[in-house]
């Protein structure tokens, strides 16, 4: 006795192709840039740190308050000039623009330092008129991350990729 059995590999073969498409580094990785940039926006707006800690507070007892709803979030720019770059197979995400430069001062904090005018004799700030201004420093208080929320999120999107590649067969 024999028995000989076929197989037609055809949709088997159509469901590989739909997950190498799903699974290709830049249409996967726009994904994964979409997700994490709306996290950090998230956590930036809520102003907590990537690891979902609040924000510490300024050192200056005299600071005006946001109107915006917390640190960073005054002027709206900061959140403006977070972004994300796919470039063959490297995700970036970070601050660029005119706020990228502030943003370093924001993610490591800085140390106390004076400020003087380059090319008036005084400064104003905040109502005040000097010639010098004594910075009390900025805590570090972090914009960008990657804790393991942001990975579990990052699997959520894999996965319905995968789902995604598989019903479209």
């Amino acid at each position: 006795m024999q028995y000989e059995i076929g197989l037609n590999t055809e949709r088997f073969d159509r469901l590989l192709q739909k997950l190498l498409q799903a699974f290709s580094s830049q249409e996967l990785l726009t994904s994964f840039g979409e997700t994490l940039l709306n996290a950090n926006r998230e956590r930036h707006r809520a102003g907590r740190d990537p690891e979902g800690q609040p924000w510490k507070p300024l050192k200056h007892p005299n600071q005006p308050p946001n109107r915006r709803g917390g640190p960073l979030n005054r002027t709206g720019r900061m959140l403006q000039n977070l972004h994300y770059q796919v470039d063959g197979d490297v995700l970036q995400l970070g601050f660029d623009g005119g706020d990228g430069r502030a943003a370093k001062f924001h993610q490591e904090g800085s140390k106390a330092h004076k400020i003087v005018p380059k090319n008036k004799k005084a400064l104003a700030f905040m109502g005040i008129v000097q010639k010098r201004i004594n910075h009390p420093g900025l805590p570090a208080r972090p914009l960008v991350g990657f804790p393991d929320a942001d990975k579990r999120l990052l699997e959520i999107v894999a996965e319905n990729h995968v789902k995604l590649a598989a019903n479209g067969v």
